[in-house]
């Protein structure tokens, strides 16, 4: 996003020709009425779009895109294999460790395990909980998405409103600078919200939600075999298929080095 900004800020300020630098040429880009229309419509829209309890909360979204989600994993992979050691020697002694269990998935299912729940009843529970974090993280990327399609919009609105103000007074001369840079500017601007922020933050929203589902789909099989009572080994070779190739070496190689420290 930065790398965006500042290519285009280049384009502005900077006369290639001639090698110089214009700082003035910036002024020609900022226009208030266009900035009013794309920025005041487009989220006019999403208000209108959306509950307002669940638009207000667009801050949190969008900080989430510049947070990168900890790769888990790793980590949750070695502690469903260390709970599953637990478990096989006396499954209520897991009651003991979930205090320190962060994950709030895990955590539920496992205590959902210890209580002896029905495993029918596990997987229902479970997977409504799946359901419904799915629908919360697809909710999050649909109102990025709708300002990312706003955005254009307003833009193009807001050019056919310069366009007839230029049109309405062609015999005042003076009046067709301003029209035009409305017509124009409310096009660039609603396209570069759209393409440098709104569209790419869904994006990235996307991307997480699926790491997420992913994370949340071996938490649920591990539980699963942890209930079953299935063996460690078992459940660690199976549940490695979740790991993609980079994870996958760098998880041996540690199972490697702790088995060298042990040795």
């Amino acid at each position: 996003m930065f790398l965006a900004v500042v290519l285009i800020l280049l384009a502005i300020i900077v006369d290639f020709n001639a090698m110089e630098l214009r700082l003035g040429q910036l002024q020609f880009f900022i226009n208030f009425p266009s900035v009013l229309i794309v920025i005041g419509g487009t989220t006019a829209s999403v208000l209108t779009s959306f509950p307002l309890n669940k638009v207000l909360r667009v801050g949190k979204v969008i900080a989430k895109v510049f947070r990168e989600p900890p790769e888990e994993l790793i980590e949750t992979l070695t502690l469903v294999i260390d709970v599953s050691k637990i478990a096989r020697k006396n499954i209520l002694a897991i009651e003991d460790a979930l205090p320190s269990i962060d994950n709030i998935f895990l955590r539920n299912g496992l205590r959902l395990v210890v209580d002896r729940v029905d495993r029918e009843l596990i997987i229902d529970i479970m997977h409504s909980e799946m359901r419904y974090l799915d629908l919360r993280r697809e909710e999050e990327v649909v109102i990025l998405k709708t300002f990312a399609s706003m955005a254009p919009a307003y833009g193009m609105m807001g050019t056919l409103v310069g366009l007839v103000l230029m049109l309405q007074n062609l015999d005042d001369p003076t009046t067709i600078g301003p029209a035009m840079a409305v017509a124009i500017l409310t096009t660039f601007y609603g396209t570069f919200a759209s393409n440098v922020f709104f569209a790419p933050w869904a994006k990235k929203l996307a991307t997480h939600k699926e790491s997420d589902k992913i994370l949340r789909e071996m938490i649920r099989d591990g539980v699963l075999y942890i209930e079953k009572g299935e063996r460690p080994d078992f459940i660690e070779q199976d549940l490695m298929n979740y790991l993609p190739p980079d994870l996958r070496t760098m998880y041996e190689e540690m199972k490697f080095e702790s088995a060298k420290e042990t040795a």
